[in-house]
């Protein structure tokens, strides 16, 4: 049994019309060219029309003669104020007049005894046995700060510990701990200072009783160019129970 086959040729969707409008839409976009070209062109011709007239009607100045400028603008004159230095006199000299020794007063306070002795004077030490004077006067102790660095020859050594007060909570608790202080040491080995540098973290008492022992410590100064100096040290009190 034959059967007949039918063969389309395929075109996209819109292919139809697309080919059917075309040399329309040519024909109107050659035209929008064309008028937009016109339309720039007009508007340039009815720019230059318009500067034209505008130069045209400005008024023209013509001058035949210099006289006709009239007069010049007067010019202000501004006079400079010239400041005068002022004549200085000169100072008078009166020349003393001699007078016969006669008339001559002369003034003469006399000094008691206990206001000599009031008068300050370096204090003299018996000398050093060559025929030289010397003086002995005090010099200011330079007291450092706990973090300054100080070079010394020698550091302060303990010659004399305080006795150590154990806390009575830290007793009765059981506790012991260790708390590190720093102490400045001063040129005749007393502490005249005396700080916490690490504390024991117990919260039971030890930093003041370790305060309190610390300042009752006798050391042996610092040395620096064989003179005694003040010096921060810092050590650990130990807090241990006996068993």
């Amino acid at each position: 049994m034959a059967s007949n086959v039918y063969v389309t040729k395929w075109s996209p969707i819109g292919a139809i019309e697309l080919k059917s409008s075309y040399q329309k839409n040519m024909r109107n976009a050659v035209l929008l060219v064309l008028a937009s070209f016109f339309l720039i062109f007009a508007v340039i011709g009815l720019v230059r029309m318009l500067m034209a007239s505008d130069a045209a009607s400005a008024p023209s100045i013509i001058i035949r003669d210099l006289s006709e400028l009239g007069p010049p603008p007067s010019v202000a004159r501004r006079d400079v104020q010239v400041k005068v230095q002022q004549e200085i006199a000169a100072p008078k000299f009166t020349l003393p007049e001699a007078v016969p020794d006669e008339e001559v007063t002369e003034d003469f306070v006399i000094v008691s005894q206990e206001e000599l002795a009031e008068i300050s004077s370096p204090v003299l030490s018996e000398g050093d046995g060559a025929g030289n004077v010397q003086f002995d006067i005090p010099i200011e102790e330079y007291i450092p700060t706990p973090d300054e660095f100080v070079a010394v020859e020698e550091r302060p050594v303990k010659i004399q510990d305080a006795p150590l007060k154990y806390p009575e909570i830290a007793r009765k608790a059981g506790i012991e701990g260790s708390v590190w202080v720093k102490v400045l040491v001063d040129r005749s080995g007393n502490v005249k200072d005396a700080i916490i540098a690490k504390e024991s973290g117990a919260n039971a008492g030890f930093e003041e009783a370790a305060i309190e022992a610390a300042k009752q410590c006798k050391w042996k100064p610092a040395m620096q160019n064989k003179q005694p100096v003040a010096l921060w040290v810092t050590y650990e009190i130990k807090f241990q129970l006996k068993s």
